[in-house]
């Protein structure tokens, strides 16, 4: 009894898929912007540029102080 055997299959390659391929390049692509935007974010904060907001104590006021009207003591 002669048992038929398929001659091997010539191995061209993988199965390629464009869509799987198209959504990895995305999803990879929004993952460099978004550590791209937190290093920037991060750099802003630390830099010695940008030391924070100002005190109030060192600028003048918006108005001039409340004046408490005099109070007479005793009738």
């Amino acid at each position: 009894m002669n048992a038929y055997h398929a001659p091997p299959a010539q191995h061209r390659g993988a199965h390629h898929d464009p869509l799987g391929a198209a959504l990895t390049w995305l999803w990879a692509l929004g993952h460099l912007i978004v550590l791209t935007l937190l290093g920037v974010t991060a750099h802003h904060q630390l830099s010695a540029d940008h030391s924070g907001p100002a005190l109030a104590a060192d600028h003048e006021p918006d108005r001039e102080p409340l004046r408490e009207p005099a109070v007479e003591t005793g009738a």
